[in-house]
């Protein structure tokens, strides 16, 4: 899961970024993550029985969902790199045996034939995020259905933003990478929906998913160290990251609601090499 205005994480160290923002991405767990991952689940439409990749899956907010659709019978293979999110989606579905967390690069999954693909907020960390997409829809099966989210153009800048800001006093910024590039072409539904029919997919739709979440400084703070953008923090000490919290917290002092916007397009894997 992303946010569209992060600068480049590199490969290496999105499951570490990641692994660092437990505490934040729990707190944000059921205001966000959570109704935007059912939110996809109930576009995608998992049947019972059916088999379910949830990549870049978090700590299991698409993918407890999807196992509660398909059931005993059914399947779901969530595929995440950092470890700590995997280890608390396992404690948040221990009923569910058919729901297996895997420790593991997307990108790479070498798993084929499912019926139901699910990617919420993951596919801007693919290292290459147009050849990553096309390797998870070439594993669902032709016929299958995919859904994957988003962020809608300008969502989370007004708690994304001034935290950047605050970082970049205390440390150059990486470079722009594939993750903002990516975000940036997809947060127009048009762009998102012919990006997705350039993966595999044909009856492409795109619907966006809203919501208003009260928000204070300390719920702020919670998002921005509980996402990538936590992995701007590693690396700094203790009293440059009180700097970043007090700076930041000063700056959004003054937002009180924060307008969830994303982006879910869904579409079925061509039964051909043709797609469109």
């Amino acid at each position: 899961m992303s946010t569209p205005t992060d600068p480049a994480v590199p490969r290496a160290g999105v499951g570490d970024a990641f692994d660092s923002a437990v505490a934040g991405f729990a707190t944000w767990t059921p205001l966000l993550w959570d109704p935007v991952g059912a939110a996809t689940v109930d576009a995608a439409g998992p049947r019972p029985a059916d088999r379910v990749l949830d990549a870049c899956c978090g700590n299991g907010s698409a993918a407890i969902p999807a196992a509660h659709a398909v059931g005993p019978e059914g399947l779901v293979d969530a595929v995440d790199l950092s470890a700590n999110l995997l280890a608390a989606g396992r404690e948040r579905s221990t009923t569910m045996p058919w729901l297996r967390f895997h420790h593991a690069d997307a990108a790479t999954w070498p798993g084929t034939g499912y019926d139901v693909l699910t990617c919420v907020f993951g596919v801007f960390f693919l290292p290459d995020p147009d050849a990553g997409t096309r390797h998870l829809v070439a594993g669902v099966r032709p016929g299958g259905r995919a859904a994957v989210t988003v962020w809608a153009r300008g969502s989370v800048d007004p708690l994304i933003v001034p935290f950047l800001t605050a970082v970049g006093r205390e440390r150059p910024l990486p470079p722009p990478g594939p993750l903002q590039r990516t975000s940036e072409q997809l947060a127009d539904p048009g762009r998102f929906a012919r990006w997705l029919g350039e993966t595999g997919l044909v009856d492409v739709d795109v619907v966006t998913h809203r919501a208003d979440v009260p928000v204070d400084p300390d719920l702020c703070w919670a998002l921005v160290t509980g996402s990538a953008t936590a992995g701007l923090l590693l690396g700094l000490d203790d009293p440059a990251v009180a700097r970043v919290r007090d700076a930041y917290r000063e700056a959004v002092a003054g937002v009180e609601v924060f307008r969830v916007a994303a982006s879910i397009g869904t579409g079925r894997r061509a039964t051909s090499d043709r797609t469109g």
